[in-house]
């Protein structure tokens, strides 16, 4: 194949992956507002809930490493593509009349799918983007995502105007265009993702030594921030009562500290490709951490949400510079199993924060926010040790293990 059209077919497989995460995030967000209300109405407790929408995080915990392990093996477009149709086809079943018992495996099912389609898309992206542009690509990846958790609730609340069964629907064909979208931007039957070559075939054990420390470092990093997202996600709203706000202005809260993301992402990427990427990653993780606390002290709904901005602001520089930096710490048939790693260690982090938040805040309002800044910034502060083992250059050097010669 010419050169142009390499260029072109990484170009157009990038945006697809970018599209497909939006589509993907809008149709999570859309769901999101509404699952908990047609649950009731659907019978189930409030104890069944928490199972229900628990159960994605479970299947994601168990399947992305495996998934991600996978995609090296059978490829990555495969993979997404068939996760995605698997949890269209899973959430889109919700619409029908089934116990809570189905919809719990639905639920699974759909984390399932989920689990197939998210390391293969942080690899995917190594694979068609170059070292030194990977900051910039993950960047609007991370923003794509954001983006489509913004608009999916709104989308969410205005379908279930005309019934909630509708917005299961309607996620379903969302995910199932994100499917078509990425065998369109891939074209798998004809070239699939060209692979970044590797630099030299042989790696000494000092670079598999150097791979192995990276991706131990941003685990680390990762479980610090999905433990304090955890239990954002169940005391915020509850905290945000406690200063006397309406349900408008929590709804509120939560778009204004997304918004942020979205508009920093680029910015974010661009830092990753230029910044130290250990230390953006880590000082971000770190500035949410040291932020937490604050909130406790704060009783206007206003400062709360300013906080709130400032927070997400630097929040943004996290994830580029993460997803960037383990990409380059391994080889391009080790990305999918690397992400997998790192993914299944934040979706573990934000499992037990979400099971350990309502307890906390059943102590105080305060404690929430000071053990999950004390357990995240532990969490960061003995990651760093492995990042500083893996170094800097890591992408120079041909890593071919994520730990040792796995």
């Amino acid at each position: 194949m010419p050169i142009g059209s390499t260029r072109r077919a990484r170009r157009t497989g990038l945006w697809g992956v970018i599209a497909a995460v939006f589509l993907v995030g809008t149709g999570v967000g859309s769901v999101l507002p509404i699952l908990p209300l047609f649950l009731r109405e659907r019978g189930g407790s409030y104890a069944m809930v928490g199972v229900v929408v628990g159960a994605n995080l479970v299947a994601q915990f168990i399947a992305q490493y495996p998934a991600g392990r996978l995609s090296d093996r059978v490829g990555r477009a495969p993979l997404m593509i068939g996760g995605l149709v698997v949890a269209a086809a899973a959430i889109a079943a919700f619409a029908l009349p089934l116990s809570i018992g189905w919809l719990i495996g639905l639920r699974f099912i759909q984390g399932l799918g989920a689990a197939a389609f998210r390391p293969g898309a942080r690899a995917a992206v190594a694979d068609l983007v170059p070292e030194g542009e990977r900051g910039v690509a993950y960047g609007w990846l991370s923003g794509a995502d954001t983006a489509g958790l913004i608009f999916g609730p709104a989308l969410g609340g205005i379908l279930a105007v005309f019934g909630r069964a509708i917005v299961f629907e309607v996620t379903g064909l969302a995910i199932l265009l994100a499917a078509v979208v990425l065998a369109f931007a891939l074209d798998v039957r004809r070239h699939g993702i060209p692979s970044a070559p590797l630099v030299s075939p042989v790696a000494t054990s000092e670079m598999r030594n150097a791979g192995a420390a990276a991706v131990r470092g941003l685990v680390m990093l990762s479980m610090g921030v999905g433990l304090l997202y955890g239990i954002y996600n169940v005391v915020w709203s509850l905290f945000m009562k406690t200063i006397g706000a309406t349900d408008w202005e929590v709804g509120l809260s939560f778009s204004l500290f997304a918004l942020p993301l979205v508009l920093t992402a680029p910015v974010a990427g661009w830092a990753a490709d230029r910044v130290d990427r250990r230390w953006l990653s880590a000082g971000s993780a770190a500035s949410t951490a040291l932020i937490a606390p604050i909130y406790p002290f704060l009783h206007s709904v206003p400062a709360v949400i300013g906080v709130g901005v400032i927070e997400a602001s630097t929040a943004a520089f996290a994830e580029p510079a993460i997803n960037a930096y383990l990409m380059s710490a391994v080889a391009a048939d080790q990305r999918g199993r690397a992400a997998g790693t790192v993914g299944t260690a934040e979706t573990a982090a934000k499992a037990v924060g979400a099971l350990l938040g309502g307890g906390l805040f059943g102590l105080g309002v305060w404690v929430p926010f000071v053990v999950s800044s004390v357990a995240a910034l532990a969490c960061i502060l003995l990651g760093v040790p492995w990042l500083r083992a893996a170094g800097r250059d890591t992408g120079l050097r041909p890593v071919l293990a994520v730990s040792g010669r796995g």
